[in-house]
């Protein structure tokens, strides 16, 4: 029992950082979990026979569930005044695609985008609101960057969802195997706005999830194309 526990387990902390998770309330004794954290009325849990983690709220109810790691950093976020953080790249998932952009303070964020929408005629850099650049989206996500290195996993904003989508690994994974740089936030905003206004946007090439690990990491890669171009 306690062997196919631990397989489990295992099997779990594969599937990625933030997994869907549906909110219901814990009951019972809870044999396998300690207390790692709490704070304005969030727990965060660690399962005693691998790395994964959880988070309750104070009324016993699962916000969310995954690594340690990611769960560390969503716990962090959660109880503070805001989720998004200033130099976050911040993503909305499309119904066949995800968007991203660099958050940037104050309900701003740049992207790679036309004006009124994704894609269009007029593709460049530039500045806008949160609210616009959600338009169309449920809730967003930010990229965890693991301490421990390895590829950024998405925490969602919200802590019910059914799906985490376009989290399949590849040769990004491979890509994001060794340590990589990670710039401060000050810097991966500074990169972001040195960008802007720039016009050569290549959908293989060039587009808005390359321009925004670029400017996070200096690694130019999209997790999208790489899954496209293995179908």
């Amino acid at each position: 029992m306690i062997l196919a526990l631990l397989i489990a387990g295992k099997l779990l902390v594969r599937q990625g950082g933030d997994r869907p998770n549906r909110e219901e309330k814990i009951t019972g004794k809870q044999y396998f979990w300690r207390d790692k954290k709490e704070k304005n009325g969030y727990r965060l849990q660690q399962n005693l026979l691998d790395d994964h983690a959880r988070i309750l709220d104070k009324n016993n109810i699962r916000k969310a569930t995954g690594s340690m790691s990611a769960m560390e950093e969503k716990f962090d976020r959660l109880v503070s005044d805001s989720f998004l953080k200033p130099g976050d790249v911040i993503g909305v998932s499309r119904r066949l695609y995800d968007h991203y952009g660099i958050y940037i303070g104050e309900g701003k964020v740049i992207h790679y985008a036309d004006k009124t929408k994704d894609f269009g005629k007029d593709i460049s850099i530039y500045e806008t609101d949160l609210k616009g650049f959600i338009e169309g989206s449920k809730d967003y996500f930010v990229l965890h960057f693991p301490k421990e290195g390895g590829p950024p996993r998405k925490l969602r904003s919200s802590t019910n969802f059914t799906e985490n989508p376009r989290e399949r690994t590849g040769i990004f994974d491979f890509i994001f195997k060794a340590k990589y740089q990670l710039f401060s936030p000050e810097e991966t905003i500074k990169r972001a706005k040195s960008r802007l206004g720039e016009r050569a946007y290549n959908i293989t090439r060039n587009n808005c999830e390359h321009f925004a690990l670029w400017c996070k990491t200096g690694v130019s890669f999209s997790r999208q194309v790489d899954m496209a171009l293995s179908i």
